[in-house]
């Protein structure tokens, strides 16, 4: 098995060049958890200094200790930074909720910068964190695709006896692309798959935490799963399915192996009276999130590095690029994930996708800046604002500013040219006073 496992070297190289290229919007030691993540998919997709050679057994404890870092410090690190979540749940549960998504001691969950003073509603929070904690589940999953008549490829983590594993003439590609749903039961009455409740505290080292696909399809957009939930909800649900999202991402290297998305998502279920939830919407929510067979090339998925990755041209995270879509605000267009496919073709999707279940979009669509805008010009247009055809009522788009709580109206013709701007306030008193 060893030749499936990436060379020391490789690792360290390719860590060094993640380091050196790119930077993510939060802190660096979180970054560091973050990219030592990312090498164990670049090893098996053969990406950066792998040079095109799959390495399909390599796991984030090949890479770990090819770092020359502790499993056990690293594993501790990830799992703090679940539990933080879990204990901002604990204490909104509790009546002793947050304005804000930090911890007790007023660090942001994540190191992510404006979580430490963006106000947030704690109900919603505790929402998107249910929704985005089932809406992955292989039990959910399959049940989207009897309720919507869509496919979606499904399946989740197990402790992998390596040894077996080579026995049975199986790999790392074999077990996570190919279908296994009806030889579960065999796996598991073979050894293979081990039984996590029996481990010892310290799992040997042919032990290794492996995905077993259930079922080949195509799989759901975590860009999408965010946008289309801040747009069906509030911006605030969208960040507990990002939250949700990332405890996902950090279980897969802890000292104690479970559904840790999954967990929480019922512990709220279970002691949050006011959830007004159910798995209906948990179904909803995993539908809006599906991508489609004929769109698998073109919709992006991000994982947490890449929503957290800091593009070089604007200068923004995906992470941050989807929220201004939510809010309402001006965004510069970006190539996002791993595919680089412009943000824009997935906000297309998902509106498509809230459309074709007849969802009313509350939430006002705003227009992509130009990358030609000068610094003094986007400074200007961070005022939020709604945009108007020229044959628009003033009545009309006032009472829009109204309710919506904008400060501008941009009026542009059909090519997208902009004619000039409004100032409601100029106005506004007439339409006050009627």
């Amino acid at each position: 098995m060893t030749k499936k496992i990436a060379l020391a070297e490789l690792i360290q190289q390719d860590f060094r060049n993640l380091k050196a290229s790119e930077r993510l919007y939060t802190i660096p030691r979180i970054e560091d958890l973050l990219f030592m993540q990312s090498i164990e998919g670049r090893a098996h997709n053969g990406a950066g200094v792998f040079n095109k050679r799959s390495y399909v057994n390599t796991t984030i404890d090949d890479i770990v200790s090819a770092l020359g870092r502790s499993p056990k410090v690293i594993k501790t690190k990830r799992q703090e930074l679940i539990d933080e979540i879990f204990e901002f749940v604990v204490s909104a549960i509790e009546d002793d909720p947050r304005d804000r998504l930090v911890t007790k001691s007023g660090r942001p969950l994540l190191g992510i910068p404006q979580f430490k003073d963006r106000a947030v509603n704690y109900h919603d929070i505790l929402k998107g964190l249910y929704l985005g904690g089932l809406r992955d589940n292989p039990e959910i999953r399959k049940k989207t695709q009897g309720l919507y008549g869509i496919n979606i490829g499904y399946g989740k983590c197990y402790l992998i006896n390596s040894k077996i594993m080579e026995e049975m003439g199986l790999d790392g590609e074999i077990l996570a692309h190919q279908e296994h749903e009806d030889r579960l039961a065999y796996f598991k009455s073979s050894g293979l798959i081990v039984d996590h409740t029996n481990t010892k505290r310290k799992l040997p080292k042919h032990v290794r935490y492996m995905y077993i696909r259930h079922h080949v399809g195509p799989g759901q957009s975590d860009d999408a799963a965010m946008v289309a939930s801040g747009l069906l909800y509030n911006v605030d649900v969208a960040l507990g399915v990002f939250l949700a999202d990332a405890v996902d991402t950090l279980e897969k290297y802890v000292s104690k192996y479970r559904d840790q998305d999954k967990e929480i998502a019922f512990y709220i279920k279970d002691n949050y009276h006011f959830l007004d939830l159910d798995e209906k919407d948990v179904y909803e929510l995993a539908y809006l999130a599906a991508i489609p067979e004929e769109k698998v090339d073109a919709i992006p998925d991000s994982s947490l590095r890449y929503l957290l990755a800091v593009d070089q041209e604007t200068g923004q995270s995906s992470f941050e690029t989807h929220m201004n879509f939510i809010e309402g605000k001006p965004f510069l267009p970006m190539a996002i994930s791993y595919k680089r496919i412009m943000v824009t073709i997935l906000y297309d999707f998902v509106r498509e996708k809230l459309s074709s279940i007849n969802k009313e979009v509350v939430f006002k669509i705003p227009e992509a800046l130009l990358h030609e805008l000068d610094s003094s010009v986007t400074k200007v247009m961070q005022r939020k604002f709604i945009t108007v055809g020229p044959h628009t009522s003033l009545k009309s788009a006032l009472a829009k500013v109204e309710a919506r709580k904008e400060e501008l109206i941009i009026v542009k013709d059909e090519f997208g040219n902009i004619l000039g701007v409004i100032n409601p306030a100029d106005f506004l008193i007439f339409l006050r006073g009627k």
